[in-house]
């Protein structure tokens, strides 16, 4: 209920500044002998100065998929997402201070098999921004970055992550935008950056039913087995997922400090962070003596549930507190960039063998270069290592240490009116990878049409492994207004 009447007031706020700026026939204006200008001059001018502060933007976007291969009778062939955002920004005459609001209208769909589907129109982001010389001050809904690196960056824990169809969509598409404030001090060449972030937003997961989600398609694999009994089944099919969320009070709100320094050609960042996690610490499940190898197979599952025993409970989860500091650098040299960032993670938790979780410290450090060169080439190439202290072999997907390579390769073509582009990751101590090629055209204006590939690789015990069966071809338009 909070939240709800925070939107409403920030719509009521976006509405009332445009309706000001907008109806330029309510100005009343003051006659003046002095003044050279008519009274029609006058109001003519103010028109123009309010609406020259308000700017409108957005896309509409439409992306289709489908799998390369049908691997399993339940698995989705088809995935289908569509989004439209409508942008506003408002900015106080005479000043850098402003309003901005977006609203959202999201829909993803998974098929024709098993059919899921979900849809969401909310106020995707909106706040006040207010600055001088010396401060700057943010308050409401808002995506905010902290680190250096892409794609992979330990440091940037501020808002959670949309995971429905895990990391295909870009790093930065998957952000969710949550209610908090932010203060910024600069002294010379200091920046000192507070956050404060009252309600706890986790991100955004299945945990049935969908080709990415946690268990994928646990139930409908056990209702088509030969070799289950009619009472497990029925068991199977009734379990649910008990989410126990931090209640949003101003004690359980999350907060962090960063402090930026510039020496010389180099950007330094230490940051610390007390937040509640965005991932669920899996805390029982009802299946008991359950032991998987990493595979959500149908055939390994049924394999895995022989011997097992049923309780009667939910599959519980609950969300539990962390406390995360970071280190971050940014430097350039004539046509490279060098960037880096390394986090300590007091504890992460990881899902075991058995489906439930364990929680470890973890440290983890990422180090790139990016090139912007000639005949319009980009590159960047990203070594990242997690380091799991005190390491369970319980642990699924992960192992002690986890390096890879991953990264960033395009080029445009034909004055720039087409790019191919490849985003990679390559796990360096175990066979399994990640491929995303794709040819993005934007000869017509404002409309980028992209045309592409997701290839996951690996063995079943590996992350990628997990969805070597989510191979898809897609295509996507994106139109700017």
């Amino acid at each position: 209920m909070r939240v709800f009447s925070i939107t409403i007031l920030f719509f009521c706020i976006i509405l009332f500044s445009a309706s000001t700026a907008l109806c330029v026939d309510d100005i009343i204006i003051i006659i003046d002998p002095a003044l050279k200008e008519t009274p029609q001059e006058v109001k003519q001018v103010k028109s123009k100065s309010l609406k020259d502060n308000i700017s409108i933007r957005g896309f509409i976007q439409a992306k289709g998929a489908t799998d390369a291969h049908n691997n399993s009778g339940n698995e989705h062939e088809h995935t289908f997402y569509n989004d439209a955002r409508l942008e506003g920004k408002w900015t106080f005459e005479d000043s850098k201070n402003f309003i901005f609001a977006s609203i959202d209208s999201e829909y993803l769909w998974f098929g024709p098999y098993n059919d899921q589907d979900d849809y969401d129109f909310d106020l995707f982001e909106g706040y006040i921004f207010w600055a001088t010389k010396h401060v700057d001050l943010t308050v409401g809904k808002q995506i905010i970055r902290w680190g250096k690196t892409d794609q992979i960056s330990p440091v940037d824990n501020i808002n959670s992550q949309d995971l429905r169809e895990f990391t295909v969509p870009d790093y930065e598409d998957r952000k969710i935008p949550n209610w908090l404030a932010r203060l910024r001090l600069f002294y010379r060449k200091y920046t000192i950056e507070g956050v404060y972030i009252p309600f706890f937003e986790p991100s955004r997961i299945d945990y049935f039913g969908t080709d990415w989600a946690v268990y994928q398609h646990l139930k409908e694999d056990v209702q088509g087995s030969d070799l289950l009994t009619t009472a497990f089944k029925e068991y199977v099919k009734g379990r649910y997922v008990k989410e126990n969320t931090p209640a949003n009070t101003f004690e359980n709100g999350d907060w962090g400090i960063r402090l930026l320094r510039t020496i010389s050609n180099w950007d330094l960042g230490l940051s610390y962070l007390y937040s509640w996690e965005d991932l669920p610490y899996y805390k029982s499940f009802p299946i008991k003596n359950l032991t998987l190898d990493g595979s959500t197979s149908s055939g390994s599952l049924v394999s895995a549930l022989a011997g097992t025993t049923n309780a009667n409970e939910e599959i519980e989860v609950e969300y539990r507190r962390q406390h995360i500091a970071g280190f971050e650098f940014e430097t350039t040299v004539k046509d490279f960039g060098f960037r880096g960032e390394a986090a300590y993670f007091d504890r992460q938790p990881f899902l075991t063998n058995n489906l439930t979780s364990t929680r470890k410290i973890v440290y983890h450090y990422v180090l790139g270069v990016d090139y912007s060169g000639k005949n319009d080439w980009y590159i960047n190439i990203q070594f990242s290592h997690q380091i799991i202290k005190n390491y369970d072999s319980t642990i699924l997907y992960f192992n002690r240490n986890n390096p890879s390579l991953c990264g960033e390769i395009s080029k445009e073509f034909w004055e720039g009116y087409f790019e191919a582009e490849l985003k990679y990751n390559f796990a360096l101590n175990e066979n399994s990878f990640y491929l995303s090629p794709s040819i993005i055209c934007s000869y017509i204006p404002n409309l980028d049409i992209t045309l592409g590939l997701n290839i996951f690789e690996g063995d079943s015990d590996t992350m990628m492994g997990l969805y070597d069966a989510n191979d898809q071809v897609y295509i996507d338009f994106k139109y700017h207004f």
